[in-house]
């Protein structure tokens, strides 16, 4: 039988509980903000350290090199600030780019921004500029749904992982690809939860917004059928008319490049790949199943710290896009996941992509490839990460919640990983090689040799043959000159619509001869002087004459005539 005395200390004690109880979730709910926004401040001061502060002119990377993507992404977004069409320049001839035009209408803000010859940094600028507002859109996602702490572990993952900060500081179109295919899984998800069709619209939108700057991004079309999904209320017509505009509204923001595409090949499913290099698709070689083995083993090779081949990332970073810690953090990530209506549509979207680049021709397939479902794959990787976190706050389960935390930690870290080609050691962390991307500091030659170029021979007209791309020379030479190739090895090579060989060379040479314009030849070196002169249009009447180039190491020919003295007074 319970007294009075008993009875009054029973209601002191709850009336003691609850408020301890929403003292608690005060203190943790104060935390959580605190922690996330700690997390993200480490996170904009890791980006900034290795992307944001890199001179660009202690690299290699202004030569817009090896590869021709970053050159024709840049001279497309040239074109299109000078003439408002995108094209490529070889000669006098303006001709189609082999990539799409998304990427090049981002450059147009900074390429109005940077002055004269800093314009060759736009590339490098608008992927900077787009990976920190996704850095800060994932904050700000969460944040939206009440989880800062969560956005403070997804800012700071995303911000170290290597796939993400490589292709940040790179003139590639694949940070800004992701980009756009994150904000439409952002916005599926909100008007799934919140039951809100615009935003679904939004994410068909930014979905199609991303095809105009890598056609692979259509893979993830499966996304779209969170309308399908969203609870039907009332007319079944009118849900049926919400599933046919969703489609529409994607298609619609598609559709610059499907336009562009039927005005240039007369198809909208043709691209500058079957102008330039249209040997796969012509032979049916883009996708088949047996490429599959290939795919997987390249991608268990980076998993199991394989020996790493040369690609894209190399140029831009160390190589490595992951690391197996963030692919286990991810794997645990799995049995944190709820099956909802989102996570049906966004998984379809995702292993269809998947399905689809392990079916793509191996040969063309890197690790930037997969760059957007890595950075998808942060959702997942963060859920664990969360959970230990209110465990060790609670003080629950701790041995389970510092395994996930030291798990985390080796994913910021990047350890275990290789850095390189083709090394041996696997201690390398992925997060102090960031920090070193410049040492030792390389140099542009083929940026420098331009610009000795254009310092030598100031603003006069002229033709110049080059073994450097004819297509990144009339982008930064002024418009005064022509640049071509010297004869037919360079990057263009494999076209069966456009030819440009010796003959081709020849008659360029004899038509700026013809219009009394002086004809160059450009090497990087004196050393290249002596064993690719041969390889110069050869002129009745004519002679190719070393210029003294006194202010660099470039080496400037000029075609003169056999017995003359050159008086050009700014070349004495």
């Amino acid at each position: 039988m319970i007294t009075h005395a008993s009875e009054r200390a029973i209601v002191e004690m709850n009336q003691t509980t609850i408020p301890t109880n929403t003292i608690t979730l005060r203190k943790f709910a104060t935390a959580q903000v605190f922690i996330g926004v700690l997390l993200l401040l480490c996170a904009l001061t890791f980006y900034y350290f290795a992307v944001l502060r890199i001179d660009y002119s202690k690299t290699t990377l202004l030569d817009l090199a090896p590869h021709p993507d970053a050159t024709e992404y840049f001279a497309q977004a040239k074109a299109l600030r000078r003439e408002a069409r995108p094209y490529i320049q070889i000669g006098y001839e303006k001709l189609p780019s082999r990539y799409p035009l998304g990427y090049p209408v981002l450059m147009l803000p900074w390429l109005k921004i940077l002055p004269g010859t800093d314009a060759v940094l736009a590339p490098f600028r608008t992927n900077q500029t787009i990976g920190l507002l996704l850095l800060l859109a994932v904050f700000a996602f969460y944040v939206y749904l009440a989880m800062p702490l969560m956005g403070g572990f997804a800012a700071l993952l995303l911000a170290t992982l290597p796939g993400f900060f490589t292709f940040c500081r790179s003139s590639m179109s694949e940070i800004s690809a992701s980009a756009l295919v994150v904000m439409a899984f952002m916005f599926a998800y909100l008007g799934l939860k919140e039951e809100r069709r615009w935003k679904i619209y939004l994410s068909a939108f930014f979905l199609g917004l991303s095809v105009n700057i890598r056609i692979q991004s259509v893979f993830f079309a499966p996304l779209l059928l969170t309308i399908a999904l969203f609870p039907a209320r009332g007319m079944r017509l009118r849900w049926f008319l919400h599933c046919a505009a969703t489609p529409f509204v994607f298609l619609l923001a598609a559709s610059p490049v499907l336009i562009f595409n039927t005005i240039q090949f007369h198809s909208p499913f043709k691209t500058g790949y079957d102008f330039w290099a249209p040997y796969f698709s012509e032979n049916h070689l883009l996708f088949r199943l047996r490429y599959i083995p290939n795919n997987l083993a390249a991608l268990w090779g980076e998993i199991a710290l394989g020996s790493l081949g040369f690609h894209t990332a190399n140029i831009f970073g160390t190589g490595t896009s992951y690391v197996p810690s963030f692919i286990g953090l991810t794997c645990v990530g799995l049995f944190f996941t709820r099956i909802d209506r989102f996570a049906i549509c966004a998984s379809s979207a995702c292993l269809t992509s998947l399905a689809v680049l392990l079916s793509h021709n191996y040969i063309l397939v890197d690790a930037r490839y997969y760059l957007p479902l890595l950075i998808l794959s942060i959702a997942v990787a963060v859920l664990p990460v969360t959970w230990a976190a209110k465990n060790l706050f609670g003080g629950r389960q701790i041995i389970a919640a510092l395994a996930v935390f030291l798990l985390f930690a080796a994913a910021c870290l990047g350890y275990p990983s290789r850095s390189g080609y083709n090394t041996r050691g696997i201690g390398r962390l992925q997060a102090w090689d960031a920090l070193h991307f410049t040492d030792p500091p390389g140099q542009s030659i083929q940026f420098v040799a331009q610009m000795d170029f254009a310092r030598l021979l100031k603003r006069q007209p002229g033709i110049v043959l080059s073994d450097i791309d004819p297509v990144y020379l009339n982008v930064l030479l002024p418009r005064s000159f022509v640049a071509a190739p010297i004869d037919g090895d360079h990057n263009y090579k494999w076209s069966h619509t456009w030819r440009y060989d010796r003959p081709q060379a020849l008659a360029l040479v004899e038509h700026g001869l013809q219009q009394s314009l002086p004809v160059y030849a450009l090497f990087v070196s004196r050393e290249d002087t002596t064993t690719k002169q041969s390889r110069l249009p050869s002129v009745s009447g004519y002679e190719w004459r070393i210029l003294n180039n006194s202010h660099g190491n470039a080496a400037i020919l000029k075609l003169t005539s056999v017995g003359s003295a050159d008086a050009s007074p700014a070349l004495q």
